[in-house]
C-alpha cells in the first residue's frame, strides 16, 4: 500500500512543520513524526478512521489538532488531499474534491 500526497496537501503540511518549528525546533520534528505515525496507522487501517462521508475519511494526528484527509483512489493507494487545522474552516477541502 502506498501512501501519497495531493500537491494541496503537501503545501499544508510544509507549512504547518515550518509554523511548529518557528515556535521550537524539536516542536517541528515531533508534529512531523505524528504525522509519520498517522501515516503508518492509515496504511495498516485505511478503513478506520472516521468517515467524512464516501469516500473520505479522517485521522487526527496525537498531540495536535490536525487530522489527515484520505481516500483510496485504489485498492493499493491511499491520497491525501489535506492537512486540516481542526480548528480552522473545517469543510474547507471539500472545494478539492468536488
Amino acid at each position: 500500500m502506498r501512501l501519497t500526497y495531493t500537491a494541496e496537501a503537501r503545501l499544508e503540511l510544509a507549512e504547518a512543520v515550518s509554523y511548529y518549528k518557528s515556535c521550537r525546533k524539536e516542536l517541528g520534528r515531533e508534529f512531523f513524526q505524528r504525522i509519520e505515525d498517522a501515516e503508518e496507522d492509515i496504511i495498516r487501517h485505511p478503513q478506520a478512521w472516521r468517515s467524512l462521508g464516501e469516500p473520505y475519511r479522517r485521522k487526527l494526528l496525537k498531540q495536535f489538532p490536525y487530522g489527515l484527509i484520505y481516500h483510496l483512489p485504489g485498492h493499493d493507494w491511499i491520497e491525501v488531499v489535506a492537512v486540516m487545522h481542526l480548528h480552522r474552516e473545517p469543510d474547507y477541502w471539500r472545494k478539492r474534491v468536488e
